[in-house]
């Protein structure tokens, strides 16, 4: 499975929660980022491989999670968290603004 997939479908379990959050909420969202991405990233090393040949960075790349015992494999997989976890932030971003303005043009007064 490419890297891309595993990014889309955190992102989709992440609308999945985005639809039934309120702004008031959105904190209990900030705290399910990380449990999202963790789920999300490949433990086998076929699918690590997989997102490699998808991107050489994943590999060539030191992730910042890693410290200096991190195995290559360990890189990879730190790699592709990070990367699914910034789409996830990406997502959740946008997601906060659209609901900010939503909330403006209901209540302009505020």
């Amino acid at each position: 499975m490419s890297l891309q997939l595993w990014i889309d479908y955190a992102v989709d379990e992440l609308n999945d929660i985005l639809q039934e959050t309120t702004l008031d909420d959105a904190d209990a969202v900030e705290d399910q980022i990380f449990e999202l991405a963790y789920s999300n990233t490949p433990i086998y090393y076929s699918d690590m491989l997989d997102c490699v040949n998808d991107d050489i960075d994943l590999f060539i790349t030191r992730p910042d999670l890693a410290d200096d015992s991190a195995t290559p494999d360990k890189m990879i997989q730190l790699n592709i968290f990070e990367r699914i976890e910034a789409a996830l932030w990406e997502r959740f971003t946008e997601w906060k603004e659209e609901q900010e303005e939503i909330a403006l043009e209901a209540d302009p007064d505020d």
